[in-house]
């Protein structure tokens, strides 16, 4: 199945490319038209086109990620078609309006002016450079131009650019004698909607997640955008197609050059197909490697917290409060333990499971927890870990707990001890520190501890739940692993999930690692 990036990416260039061979078949004909009388208004039309072709083929390199080089790029085709935008205006304004004459009493002037249907005289071989219709081009990369202001300045710019080219030639197709630049009228109004459809990328950064999704790269206003823009260079490139294959040096180079084109965008996506794929499996494969590493570093941390356990219940002092269920003594011999090893809990119990000390919480004890799974190993000698996910108000809360028996001095099990250390961002940036990867941490399916961020802050992502039915029912439900491309953030990303297994190996939550595919 291929990706909707990969399509959006490959649909998006080919537009532009449309867009640019369009706005060079315009530049040809006015610039044809051009030799002949070396106007000066009408240098400033092919000139204009040209501008604009120029920075369509730039616009069709970049892609939709923020990188320095595509956001160069983006702004240089950004400044070409504005500059583009400005000198077709110009020429415009420069070029008299052929009014129509009046009519009224000359029947054979009213003949040649309004013929019948079926007299209709024949387009011009050499059309007036006026004919000669710009294409706007789609409004700068959304995800480059929405991270300042000038995102939103230059979108309304060429957004009123186009609205004003499309004014102009409304203008001589109706007041004028020039009806046949209506298509040329209908294609910049498209170009205009275009260019301020584009423009409203800026929303992408929205702290509304609907307005937000909306707006963002391959959402539903960037497809709307990319629908205006094709429309466009359809109904340019049927009128100016009609013109240039009159003549029959035109119509030769604008055959040429759109075999070469075709043949470049099916030998480019064929390319960039493969390239992907191969990208992709290779990005897989070491996000793999990097939640592999994410297990073992929370195993590692399992081991280190059955450690401190096993030292903890081996306290001579506390073992004698045990036994002489002397909670003050108690509390006073863990108290050290409990700060220094900054556990999130500490839990002593009595051989038969009765709470004699929360060392986060003093008051609540005489209470039974000997239906606890790592209790009931402790009492009978064991010592157990387990990974617990507690529900809190934005988001659960991962916990490793470790369990280890007390014993006095001829073995016999007199109590347990529990610690429990909570999974907080601070691991997860650890990881990213290691492997540069985004990591999370899920509770059940909603994350507890993420090096992700929300768009447009620096507030953790936390308390997100994963949606995705083939993630949760492969991670949560069969126990499995998954792999492949998910949606966070409004952002594509390729992660690669591991279970979050407890003490009976059942998942209680979820290891992420992800990669965004835009900075693959």
């Amino acid at each position: 199945m291929f990706d909707t990036q990969f399509i959006g990416l490959n649909v998006r260039f080919a537009v532009y490319l449309m867009a640019a061979l369009v706005a060079l078949a315009v530049f040809w004909l006015i610039f044809d038209a051009w030799i002949a009388n070396r106007s000066r208004r009408e240098a400033l039309k092919w000139l204009g086109f040209l501008l604009v072709s120029l920075g369509f083929v730039a616009d069709a390199a970049t892609a939709e990620a923020a990188t320095t080089l595509a956001s160069a790029i983006g702004y240089i085709a950004g400044a070409l078609r504005l500059a583009g935008y400005a000198a077709i205006i110009v020429g415009q304004l420069l070029d008299p309006l052929q009014l129509r004459p009046d009519t009224t009493g000359d029947a054979d002037l009213q003949a040649l002016t309004h013929p019948e249907p079926d007299q209709t005289p024949a387009a011009p071989a050499a059309p007036s450079p006026a004919l000669a219709p710009k294409l706007k081009r789609k409004r700068k990369n959304h995800a480059i131009f929405a991270s300042s202001l000038i995102a939103p300045t230059l979108g309304l710019l060429l957004g009123a650019g186009a609205a004003a080219i499309t004014v102009l030639y409304w203008r001589r197709a109706t007041t004028g004698l020039e009806r046949h630049l209506k298509p040329v009228a209908w294609a910049f109004g498209f170009l205009s909607l275009a260019e301020l459809l584009r423009a409203g990328s800026v929303f992408s950064a929205s702290r509304s997640p609907i307005l937000s999704q909306f707006a963002s790269p391959y959402g539903p206003l960037w497809w709307l955008s990319l629908a205006a823009l094709a429309i466009s260079a359809l109904i340019l490139g049927r009128w100016v197609w009609y013109y240039l294959t009159k003549r029959l040096v035109s119509e030769l180079f604008m055959i040429l050059l759109t075999q070469a084109l075709v043949l470049f965008f099916i030998a480019t996506t064929g390319f960039t197909f493969m390239l992907m794929k191969n990208i992709r499996a290779a990005s897989l494969a070491d996000l793999t490697t990097a939640s592999n590493m994410l297990q073992y570093s929370i195993s590692s941390r399992q081991a280190e917290t059955i450690a401190q356990a096993k030292a903890a219940a081996a306290n001579s002092a506390a073992i004698s409060a045990v036994a002489a269920r002397n909670r003050d003594a108690l509390t006073q011999a863990l108290a050290d333990t409990y700060k220094q090893e900054a556990f999130s809990s500490l839990t002593v119990t009595d051989s038969t499971g009765v709470v004699l000390l929360r060392a986060g919480d003093p008051t609540r004890w005489g209470d039974s927890i000997s239906s606890d799974p790592l209790v009931r190993r402790a009492i009978i000698g064991q010592t157990a870990s387990n990974v617990v996910s507690t529900p809190g108000v934005v988001a659960p809360t991962v916990t490793l707990t470790a369990t280890s028996p007390m014993r006095d001095a001829s073995g016999r099990v007199i109590g347990t001890l529990t610690v429990g250390r909570d999974i907080s961002n601070a691991f997860v940036d650890n990881i990213h520190t290691t492997t540069g990867l985004d990591s999370t941490v899920y509770g059940g399916d909603t994350r507890a501890a993420t090096t992700l961020t929300i768009p447009g802050t620096a507030d953790r992502a936390i308390g997100i739940t994963e949606t995705t039915p083939e993630v949760t029912d492969t991670v949560l439900k069969r126990n499995h692993s998954f792999s492949g491309t998910l949606t966070m953030q409004n952002r594509s990303y390729l992660a690669a999930l591991t279970p979050l297994r407890d003490v009976n190996n059942q998942p209680v939550g979820m290891l992420q690692v992800a990669h965004p595919t835009d900075a693959l």
